[in-house]
C-alpha cells in the first residue's frame, strides 16, 4: 500500500508543474507568479532527495529529483519574462540554512527542517498571488494537482510514520488551497465586473 501511495504520488509530481509551464511558454504572462517561489522549490526537492535518500526511501526520491527539473523550468521562464527579479540571494540563504542543519544535525536536523519548508517555499507564491490584482499568471490546475500529490504524500508519511512527508502533505495542500481561493475569487470578480467595463 505505501509503495502505490508513493508511485501514484511520483506520477502526480511529474506533472503538476506542466500546466504551469505551458501557460508560460503559451502566454508569457507572470501576473500573480514569484521566482523566489521557483527558486526555493529548486532548493527544496534537492533536499528533499537528500533527505530521502538517506533514510533509504529510494522509491520517494524520485518524484523530488523530477521536481527539481520542473521548478527549475519554471524558474527559468518567469525570470526570462520578468528579469530583474532578485530571486537568487533569498534561495541562497535558503540553501544555506538547510546544509546547516544537515551539518550540524544530521539527516534528523535536515528532517525536522524539511518538516516547515513546505510553508517557507509556499510563502512567496501565496504573497505573490494575494499581491497581484489579477494573478492571471498562475494555472490553477497545477495547485489542483498539487494538492492531490499532498495528499497522497501525507499519507504515505503516515504509514511509514515519516513525519516530514506527513507536514509536507498538510502544508502544502493548505497552501494549494489559499492560491487556488483567491485565483478563483479575483477571476469571478473580473467576470462580474466585464459587462461594465464594456458599457
Amino acid at each position: 500500500m505505501p509503495e502505490l501511495l508513493a508511485i501514484v504520488a511520483t506520477l502526480l509530481t511529474a506533472t503538476f508543474l506542466v500546466p504551469q509551464i505551458v501557460r508560460l511558454i503559451s502566454t508569457g504572462d507572470t501576473a500573480g507568479l514569484s521566482a523566489v517561489w521557483a527558486g526555493f522549490g529548486v532548493v527544496t526537492n534537492l533536499a528533499w532527495v537528500a533527505y530521502v535518500g538517506a533514510q533509504d526511501l529510494w522509491v520517494a526520491s524520485i518524484a523530488p529529483a523530477m521536481a527539481v527539473v520542473s521548478y527549475t523550468i519554471t524558474l527559468v521562464l518567469i525570470v526570462r519574462r520578468a528579469p530583474g527579479i532578485g530571486w537568487w540571494r533569498p534561495s541562497f540563504w535558503y540553501s544555506g540554512s538547510l546544509l546547516a542543519a544537515e551539518a550540524l544535525m544530521g539527516p534528523a536536523g535536515l528532517g525536522l527542517l524539511l518538516a516547515l519548508t513546505p510553508a517557507v517555499q509556499l510563502m512567496p507564491g501565496v504573497i505573490a498571488v494575494y499581491g497581484t490584482r489579477r494573478p492571471t499568471g498562475v494555472a490553477p490546475a497545477t495547485w489542483v494537482i498539487a494538492a492531490a500529490e499532498a495528499l497522497l504524500w501525507g499519507g504515505y508519511g503516515w504509514l511509514v510514520a515519516d513525519l516530514p512527508l506527513i507536514g509536507y502533505g498538510v502544508v502544502t495542500v493548505i497552501g494549494s488551497a489559499l492560491i487556488l481561493a483567491r485565483c478563483w475569487a479575483t477571476r469571478s470578480r473580473v467576470r462580474f465586473a466585464q459587462p461594465l467595463v464594456e458599457v
